[in-house]
């Protein structure tokens, strides 16, 4: 294993104390040990997440690249398992009843290799895993930490005139974690938006900011939601309880069922509360808008604000739906792409 401090690649029995047998720095991590990636996996998965340390990112966001990390890599290799069992299964019955044997080691190799639907790795696991990388390398460049909210004296030392005044863009989601990633990486002040959780994040600024919204009968709102039966009627939602002026154009650009299958090996199992959402996919399962990269959410949304030639109206005609905001990387065109996968 290699250290990420001097790149000395050395054994497991010249790892004492999970140390650097040459620089003395510590792993934190040992696959010996039963760890499911090495230091440099980890590093590799933080350069990728903030596309080389150009964009913050949230906990979530790395967590679902070491998923995309720790599942099994080779797409091909089930085929080929399979196909080999089929031959064999074939050899069996035509030939010698000894390929049976192979034909049956072959299928079980092919369903433990098969690529599952869910992540296999929990968030919890993952959190003693990045804490223990806090512990031994400090905590990551980038990751977003959210700090104490601020207090009622900043809300007052607001002009008492602001609430005249508007902005003709906003972005609510349905998470405060969604925030956290756009406001960190300044989406709101290069767009020119308000950024707001459907639960009130950010406090104490909420109130003020939405009653500011409400005042713009011309105002756009971009709806940005994981994959869930919450997130997916959030627009509906907006659109019936007079969080804006009737006139306000309302777009849902979030994740909905249609994207989850590239994310396949990402999909969460479906909270307890939304068994009654009706069938289909989001009565088994949910996909947390984290799962995509950040510099693509952030380029993803901007190519949904520049958009309006794919807008169809859903929900009863109150609001617009851009199903095709976020079942792309975004482009050059679009602000650029990257590596995303």
């Amino acid at each position: 294993m290699k250290c990420i401090h001097c790149h000395t690649d050395s054994k497991y029995a010249a790892r004492t104390n999970r140390s650097c047998p040459k620089c003395q720095h510590q792993f934190a991590f040992e696959p010996k040990a039963g760890d499911p990636l090495t230091d440099g996996a980890f590093q590799a998965a933080l350069e990728r997440i903030s596309s080389g340390g150009t964009v913050r990112f949230t906990d979530r966001n790395l967590y679902y690249e070491i998923v995309r990390r720790t599942q099994h890599r080779s797409k091909a290799l089930p085929w080929v398992l399979a196909a080999l069992a089929v031959f064999s299964l074939l050899l069996g019955v035509f030939a010698s009843a000894f390929f049976f044997f192979p034909a049956g080691l072959l299928s079980i190799a092919t369903i433990i290799t098969w690529p599952g639907k869910l992540a296999k790795l929990s968030f919890t696991q993952f959190s003693r895993h990045l804490g223990r990388w806090n512990q031994v390398h400090g905590v990551p460049k980038g990751l977003i930490v959210r700090k104490e909210p601020a207090q009622g004296p900043l809300v007052r030392a607001l002009p008492p005139d602001i609430q005249h005044y508007s902005f003709d863009r906003a972005v609510v989601t349905d998470r405060a974690e969604t925030v956290d990633l756009l406001l960190a990486n300044n989406f709101h002040f290069e767009n020119n938006c308000a950024v707001l959780s459907v639960d009130g994040y950010p406090e104490p600024a909420f109130d003020v900011v939405r009653g500011m919204l409400k005042n713009n009968p011309k105002l756009a709102v971009y709806v940005l939601h994981d994959a869930t039966p919450k997130g997916c009627s959030l627009a509906g939602h907006l659109a019936t309880n007079d969080w804006f002026q009737p006139s306000a154009s309302i777009v849902d650009v979030g994740l909905a069922p249609e994207h989850a299958r590239p994310f396949r090996g990402c999909w969460q199992v479906a909270g307890e509360w939304t068994a009654a959402s009706g069938a289909g996919w989001l009565a088994h399962y949910s996909l947390e808008l984290a799962v995509v990269r950040p510099e693509q959410i952030i380029k993803r949304l901007f190519r949904a604000l520049s958009n309006t030639d794919r807008l169809v109206r859903g929900g009863g005609e109150l609001y617009f739906v851009d199903s095709g905001a976020f079942s792309s990387d975004a482009s050059a065109s679009d602000g650029g792409g990257d590596s995303f996968g």
